[in-house]
């Protein structure tokens, strides 16, 4: 028996409401009943790949700091055997319903060996990470890409609560996983409501600095940051560049002088330090967001194309309301 048919076999077996017996040889007994609130076989496109999927995951292997909340999300948090390369560890609510997972090689793409020893139903990851789709076809290990990080991706909030619904299919929790995205839609509604659309939107820049303060990346149109700023009354000086992110051009930094400054943080960056890199680039002392320390930091998570964006939209716009 191939290791593909070895692992539809367990899949299968999880799922079912009556227990499925197996022969001496290994091979199926009787076919097992699928879970009642899901139809299987489930296809799922993932950036244009179709994946197939038996049977409800069980074991599942994250890449990237929102691929777990995304799934804890769902409510199938108790799934995450193991959260790798989370760079930018993401704060808010889903930390606790994680906390149970492994978590290893932080700050690196966990290898292709060690993601299958961990034998998981599912691995998922960004686009342009290390171990690609094809890298485990053979092994049977399916591998998906979060909306938000597909190339084409446009940086909303439905990207997000699609994966939320879409995973809760996958997991077999598909009313619990529709709850939870309704929720968090409601969420930001209310902020919405408090922001109607502005005659005259204040000019505002997401940007984050490289460790060291020596590189400088910039947000543009498909960016989950871009579509949090334009629901708060903001307008992305670098909204015409069609980029999630791209390093910036200081010169053009300057010339169109945003009012306001989003200033995510990355791995052991606080806040404060964030902030004193920022102002310790004398060329941009011109800069009014600057000059008036209208500087918002919070952590990349926020502003990620996760669940954790949800409140990093509240976040935010507590904080931009009071700035003066």
């Amino acid at each position: 028996m191939t290791t593909t048919a070895l692992r539809r076999l367990r899949l299968l077996a999880a799922s079912v409401l009556a227990a499925a017996t197996v022969t001496a040889c290994g091979g199926p007994g009787p076919e097992p009943v699928a879970a009642a609130n899901t139809d299987f076989p489930l296809t799922i496109n993932s950036c244009g790949r179709d994946v197939v999927f038996d049977a409800p995951v069980q074991r599942a292997v994250t890449v990237g700091s929102v691929a777990a909340p995304l799934i804890a999300a769902a409510g199938a948090a108790d799934r995450v055997v193991t959260r790798t390369f989370e760079t930018a560890p993401f704060p808010g609510e889903y930390a606790d319903a994680l906390k149970n997972a492994e978590i290893i090689a932080p700050t690196a793409e966990l290898a292709r060996e060690e993601i299958i020893n961990r034998n998981p139903d599912v691995v998922v990851s960004f686009e342009g990470a290390a171990v690609k789709p094809e890298d485990l076809a053979t092994t049977g290990i399916p591998l998906l890409i979060t909306r938000g990080y597909c190339k084409d991706a446009a940086g909303t909030y439905e990207d997000i609560f699609s994966d939320i619904e879409l995973y809760g299919k996958l997991f077999g929790i598909a009313q619990a996983a529709a709850d939870n995205a309704a929720a968090l839609r409601a969420r930001v509604a209310a902020v919405q409501t408090r922001h109607p659309a502005a005659a005259t939107p204040r000019p505002a820049a997401a940007l984050i600095l490289s460790r060291d303060g020596s590189t400088l990346n910039a947000y543009g149109s498909t960016s989950t940051v871009h579509t949090q700023m334009r629901m708060l009354g903001l307008d992305n000086v670098f909204g015409d560049v069609a980029k999630r992110s791209f390093q910036a051009n200081t010169e053009t930094l300057i010339q169109r002088n945003p009012e306001v400054i989003i200033l995510l943080t990355q791995g052991d960056q606080t806040p404060d330090s964030a902030r004193q890199a920022l102002r310790a680039r004398s060329e941009l002392a011109s800069v009014q967001a600057i000059a008036a320390d209208r500087i918002i930091a919070v952590p990349f998570g926020y502003t990620g194309p996760g669940p954790v964006a949800v409140e990093g939209l509240e976040v935010l716009d507590n904080k931009i309301g009071a700035l003066k």
